[in-house]
């Protein structure tokens, strides 16, 4: 018979597999999904489709516990359902419940997706690969932040005109958001309402930290000699 703590750490290796494939959507969604939500129904509709996509994946993709899973199968749920709803029967829609919704689904896939990193266990290259992951969900939580902020009080996140002409509205945010979270900030969009300046200045310290400090310390982590843990005979 295989030992039970082989069947624990068989399941730990696939969770890290997941990182990978999460990162691979996150990649998929940041660099060429949103920038088509500009080109008419069809890139919209593409849009929504690829969203829905990562919340399932993340849903997958972050589950640690039978309670943990139920819980962020509820929350992707409602905040899917709200989204497709608002987005193709406007009557019904709840932008600002559905940015909250979208909003904290990221950032409950940021957390576990951290946990599951830092969890137990040899450091290999799905972890780190998990770790950029969660970076690139944190630009993304912060872009339904500024949408958030934008829809309660208008005007908060002020683009130029050329700006307007060129970008959809949640295009512009993800934009706004890893512009400033890699602090490169072009200054095409800017933080108008003090609100948005915070989250701007907490997002743009996030993105210095975050690579000096978990990524780089990760990657010592991942370099140093592993231990492989013992098996019970």
């Amino acid at each position: 018979m295989t030992p039970q703590p082989d069947g624990i750490f068989a399941r730990i290796r696939l969770l890290d597999q997941s990182l990978t494939f999460f990162l691979a959507i996150l990649i998929l969604i940041i660099f060429v999904v949103f920038p088509l939500a500009g080109l008419g129904w069809l890139g919209k509709f593409i849009v929504d489709l690829v969203i829905s996509i990562l919340l399932l994946s993340g849903a997958v993709a972050t589950k640690r516990s039978r309670t943990l899973t139920i819980l962020v199968v509820l929350l992707t749920s409602a905040g899917l359902a709200v989204h497709w709803t608002g987005a193709y029967v406007p009557k019904f829609g709840h932008p600002v419940l559905e940015s909250v919704l979208l909003l904290c689904c990221l950032l409950a896939f940021a957390s576990i997706t951290l946990v599951q990193v830092f969890s137990p266990g040899v450091i290999n290259l799905h972890r780190v690969l998990g770790a950029i992951a969660a970076y690139l969900l944190i630009g993304l939580v912060w872009s339904y932040a500024y949408l958030l902020a934008d829809l309660l009080v208008p005007g908060s996140i002020h683009p130029t005109v050329n700006a307007q002409e060129v970008m959809s509205p949640m295009a512009r945010y993800v934009y706004f958001s890893f512009t400033t979270l890699t602090t490169l900030g072009y200054g095409d969009i800017i933080p108008v309402h003090p609100l948005a300046r915070t989250l701007a200045i907490c997002e743009a310290l996030i993105g210095q930290l975050y690579p000096a400090v978990l990524i780089a310390g990760l990657l010592a982590m991942a370099l140093q000699p592993q231990k492989l843990p013992e098996t019970k005979s």
